[in-house]
């Protein structure tokens, strides 16, 4: 998958989970929790699902390295071959 894609694909989970998201007010640096007050169970819903979605396996380790949009991409890039 392409950048793009991603970007894609990661905002409409984060909506699923976001109802009221606007991807246009989004602070693609800033950590997901900041800005939408999501708890544990939702973050760990969004990695799930990105799982599911994209047919990945994320070890929890990695899981802080998807706490915002860049650093999310970043990552959905490297372990997609994007």
């Amino acid at each position: 998958m392409n950048r793009e894609a991603l970007r894609a694909e990661t905002l409409d989970i984060l909506q699923e989970i976001v109802p009221d998201l606007e991807p246009e007010r989004l602070d693609s640096k800033a950590s997901f929790r900041d800005q939408f007050e999501i708890d544990s169970i939702d973050y760990l819903n969004f990695v799930l699902t990105l799982e599911k979605k994209l047919g990945i396996t994320i070890p929890e380790v990695d899981y802080p390295r998807l706490s915002s949009l860049d650093g999310c991409l970043a990552y959905l890039e490297a372990k997609t071959g994007g």
